[in-house]
């Protein structure tokens, strides 16, 4: 989203997909702030005829996301083209739009030992 500050891309620009088998994606987000942030993702698949014939097993997009400052994490995400795709379909485009949450949903900052030290 245009407000979103984190980086956010996939690893590959494109794959080869096998209908009917487990195919996956990576995907990788960076906090660059000083603070930690929120986030959610929310996918898209173009042709919108092809999204009945997309099932995704394992996705960030099922979780809210927390980064803490100066964070990088990669994401996966695991999916399934049915092997009824029509022909006509030869290319498929999973897309993200990822926003930030974290007015809605603040997240907790990592404590450290001495942070915990400290605290009792």
């Amino acid at each position: 989203a245009s407000d979103m500050v984190w980086e956010f891309y996939s690893t590959a620009d494109q794959i080869d997909v096998n209908p009917g088998a487990v195919n996956q994606m990576i995907f990788v987000a960076h906090n660059p702030t000083d603070k930690p942030m929120s986030a959610q993702a929310i996918p898209s698949i173009t042709p919108a005829e092809a999204a009945a014939y997309f099932h995704k097993t394992e996705c960030f997009c099922f979780t809210q996301q927390v980064l803490q400052p100066g964070e990088r994490i990669e994401m996966p995400v695991r999916f399934i083209v049915d092997r009824d795709l029509p022909k006509d379909v030869k290319h498929l485009t999973l897309a993200y739009t990822l926003f930030d949450i974290t007015a809605r949903h603040p997240p907790v900052a990592h404590l450290t030992g001495q942070d915990l030290q400290g605290a009792r």
